[in-house]
């Protein structure tokens, strides 16, 4: 199921949150959004401009319609997200 905007918005204030108070980012989001799937990584190993960004973070979106995951940004087409965190 594609992920919608109301979703990323979630998400985005979730991580956050999360961050303030120090804990662990991925359990807490994969625990909040259960459907969606995380991917954790460092800013500076993406290369691509993010779907959103922040001054701790960057959120790309993934597409995991087919045997390959890829990078996406069409929110139509995406499943899951990448937490680029900016170190």
């Amino acid at each position: 199921m594609p992920l919608k905007e109301s979703q990323i918005i979630s998400i985005e204030a979730s991580i956050k949150t999360l961050q303030a108070a120090g804990d662990p980012l991925m359990p807490g989001l994969r625990s909040m959004f259960p459907d969606v799937a995380f991917v954790r990584c460092s800013a500076s190993d993406m290369d691509t401009p993010p779907y959103r960004s922040s001054n701790k973070f960057l959120l790309y979106l993934l597409d995991r319609s087919e045997l390959c995951i890829k990078l996406t940004d069409q929110l139509d087409c995406a499943n899951g997200v990448v937490v680029a965190e900016v170190e």
